[in-house]
């Protein structure tokens, strides 16, 4: 057991999404043309399983098949974004419903389901510093209660 230096969690790797069994076409609409993100190849030995891979900048995602699927409700990433207005009506122009949330100090923030259901959290800072204009950011967040916008997938 090596005992050199401490133990950390340094930073997100990737998140993972469940999707159904043949829905790819769908998560490379939503996920890459609807979002912006950049579909990549998954690695060979993962490749039969299914599922789709993104990256943007140090931002990956990943959508693995699962069996039964159920979407998550209430867990989900929140992604950090630049120009929430503007993702927000691209978003809505494609036919998905997308939903405010208690406002929190700080961030412009709302919530939109994936073709699977799936929460998914869009966050934008703001505030004296003004908006965050890092390009590859993304965070997990657990902002504890609060509506968690459901609406059914388009």
């Amino acid at each position: 057991m090596r005992s050199e230096g401490r133990a950390k969690l340094l930073r997100l790797h990737h998140v993972q999404l469940a999707m159904p069994p043949g829905e790819e076409e769908a998560a490379v609409l939503f996920y890459g043309a609807i979002l912006g993100l950049t579909q990549v190849e998954k690695p060979p030995e993962l490749a039969p399983r299914g599922g789709v891979w993104f990256r943007e900048g140090e931002l990956e995602v990943h959508l693995g098949v699962e069996e039964p699927f159920t979407p998550a409700y209430k867990a989900h990433p929140a992604f950090l974004v630049r120009n929430l207005e503007t993702l927000r009506e691209r978003i809505e122009a494609a036919g998905y419903r997308v939903t405010d949330d208690v406002p929190l100090e700080g961030y412009l923030r709302c919530h939109v389901r994936d073709p699977f259901g799936n929460r998914i959290e869009l966050v934008e800072p703001v505030g004296p510093g003004g908006r965050d204009d890092r390009d590859e950011s993304a965070a997990v967040s657990e902002h504890g209660p609060g509506a968690n916008g459901a609406a059914e997938p388009p």
